[in-house]
């Protein structure tokens, strides 16, 4: 791979004259850092600065934080050079990577005879800063290029899975598969099989990768199919090692799994799990564990929906859903749900507060809208769940047929058994913070996030008392941003507005007490509900900019527990999304 190539793409010199790139080619040096190792560390002098031609690395501040990834076309170390000053953060290579180096001194001496190359660094340099937290994990995830799979065991088949990858990458992006056979019919018998080390041969296989990474917007690597030396040389080169188990079958010590540990990488691995329709995952923390896992998916052999799911996620294209805590406000969502199904916009990872707690476990168990709909009516239509009251020292309900309900619908799954990737978000009275929940039981976490302060008791864990998260977090936008694995959408139903007394001018006491002019009466319960919220909701309008789609429901004026206008409100919903959802269909689908 050539310098001047590079340098044609990278940002920082787009707008340079053919000669001028010449001369910056000129200063290049080829730097080739094996995955885990160090380019440079916080302190050093900053002697220079470096363009990713392939691979990616990770830049560390001194306290452990990461700061962020480096993929290709993307500059290293630019600062620390035009600052003067040490280097701010360690990099490390999280796989092989191709670097050109160009000292301080050479770089130095091109800007001063090409000064827009320094206000094109500046520039870039300017966007970093400017660019907010959810760009900049959008745009982290949507830099993973390259994909390695390899199986658990020998029994299960890590090829066809690279297959299927590579046909829904395929789909709209140039994508490639890359297996022993590929290499050694592009470089002569043997050649995937050498080992690090081997001078002019492997820079000629080195030579050959980065060239075909240049080609295509992603690379797949089957790492099963060829000798041990191949399957350590695709792991190595892989933004990503997705690792195909049995969600049933305990882990056990495999050439796999050494091959993983003696590739001293520190690429993240995702664990893919084979689950058959209607089987159990007993083994899917076991998995997580021992492969230090960064995330986990299951996939239905045969299912080619499963596959476009995880590599819309792994991509940072898969649709995260959040719903808003709000009581019967909450209902809405269902018409969000109807409304997505309709457009054929499937949410691929989902969360939520409350009552979006309730909605979205429904919804992650695999119930669709109809099906959500009927279950809501039975729990809270139909039956009167909240009329177990006891002496207020606590609360006015013990909430003991709520839990049963709960645990009807829910039974014991465990939310890391879960098709699709769901949490909710408790409050922690005791410490005054949010409580996600992504594992444990689904039935007592989502009762957790219902249970309002006052009404129901809040539940014991850990020596703490929590409690709705609505108190603190009322739309966990912030939570699917920080998952970084695509466009969120984001459903309010927050009570804004939604106890008053219109017309009366007041002061009057005795307001409350009689019915509005609507026919309403304001209740003990939505007080509550409202005061415990009212910090929570002070922070909607930073939460809905985490969101891609921010959808603020229509259901002004239903009260917190009118349950019996559940139609009316899911309509509500489903109107207001099938008008907002199309404008942006295309973005989300792409």
């Amino acid at each position: 791979m050539e310098a001047r190539s590079t340098l044609a793409e990278c940002e920082l010199f787009l707008g340079l004259e053919p000669a001028a790139l010449d001369t910056l080619a000129a200063c290049a040096k080829a730097v080739t850092v094996r995955g885990g190792e160090t380019l440079f560390s916080a302190g050093d002098d900053s002697d220079a600065l470096y363009i990713v031609a392939t691979g990616r690395l990770r830049a560390v501040l001194p306290s452990g934080e990461v700061a962020g990834d480096i993929a290709r076309l993307e500059p290293i170390g630019e600062i620390g050079v035009l600052s003067g000053e040490v280097r701010g953060a360690s990099v490390h290579a999280l796989r092989d990577s191709l670097l050109w180096r160009f000292s301080s001194e050479a770089f130095y001496a091109f800007v001063l005879d090409h000064p827009a190359a320094l206000v094109a660094v500046a520039r870039v340099i300017v966007a970093r800063l400017r660019q907010n937290s959810r760009s900049a994990l959008l745009a982290k995830a949507r830099r993973t290029r390259t994909f390695a799979v390899v199986a658990a065991t020998p029994d299960l088949d890590a090829s066809a899975l690279a297959r299927s990858c590579q046909a829904a990458l395929g789909q709209r992006s140039r994508c490639l598969l890359i297996d022993a056979a590929r290499v050694d019919a592009a470089l002569g018998a043997g050649a995937s099989g050498l080992p690090p080390g081997q001078g002019a041969e492997e820079g000629r296989l080195m030579a050959w990768l980065n060239a075909v990474e240049a080609e295509h917007d992603y690379l797949v690597f089957d790492a099963g199919h060829g000798d041990a030396a191949w399957s350590l040389r695709a792991l190595r080169q892989a933004d990503r090692v997705l690792v195909l188990a049995d969600a049933n079958a305990q882990p056990a010590p495999s050439r796999m799994l050494e091959a993983l540990a003696r590739a001293s990488v520190r690429t993240p691995v995702d664990c893919v799990l084979l689950r058959p329709a209607g089987a159990a995952a007993i083994a899917t923390s076991a998995w997580c564990q021992a492969l230090h896992a960064s995330g986990h998916y299951y996939l239905r052999p045969g299912v080619e929906a499963d596959v476009h799911a995880l590599v819309r996620q792994l991509t940072g294209r898969g649709l995260g859903l959040v719903l808003g805590g709000g009581g019967a406000r909450g209902f809405a969502h269902i018409g969000l749900l109807r409304a997505l199904s309709e457009l054929q916009l499937p949410a691929d990872l989902i969360g939520g507060t409350s009552m979006g707690a309730f909605v979205s476990a429904l919804h992650a168990c695999g119930h669709d809208h109809a099906t959500i709909l009927q279950i809501t009516r039975d729990t809270f239509v139909s039956r009167n769940l909240l009329n177990d009251y006891m002496l207020p020292r606590v609360a006015l309900i013990g909430g003991r047929k709520l839990r049963k309900r709960l645990l009807e619908v829910f039974g014991d799954v465990q939310i890391e058994q879960l098709r699709m990737p769901y949490y909710c978000v408790s409050t922690n009275l005791t410490r005054g913070t949010a409580v996600v929940h992504d594992r444990g039981p689904l039935a007592a976490w989502v009762g957790t996030s219902m249970c309002i302060p006052g009404v129901a008791p809040p539940v014991a864990w850990r020596g703490d008392l929590l409690a709705d998260g609505a108190v603190v977090n009322s739309l966990p936008t912030d939570v699917m941003q920080n998952l970084a694995r695509g466009p969120i959408i984001a459903s309010d139903v927050s009570t804004e507005g939604s106890i008053a007394a219109p017309g009366v001018e007041g002061p009057d006491f005795e307001a409350v007490l009689r019915a509005g002019a609507d026919g309403r009466r304001v209740g003990l319960l939505d007080i509550l509900f409202r005061t415990s919220t009212l910090t929570s909701e002070s922070g909607v309008r930073r939460r809905a900019e985490c969101a891609d789609l921010y959808l603020r429901m229509p259901v002004g004026g239903i009260q917190t527990f009118d349950w019996k206008s559940l139609d009316a409100i899911v309509e509500k919903g489903y109107r207001h999304a099938m008008a907002r959802l199309p404008e942006i269909a295309e973005q989300l689908r792409g």
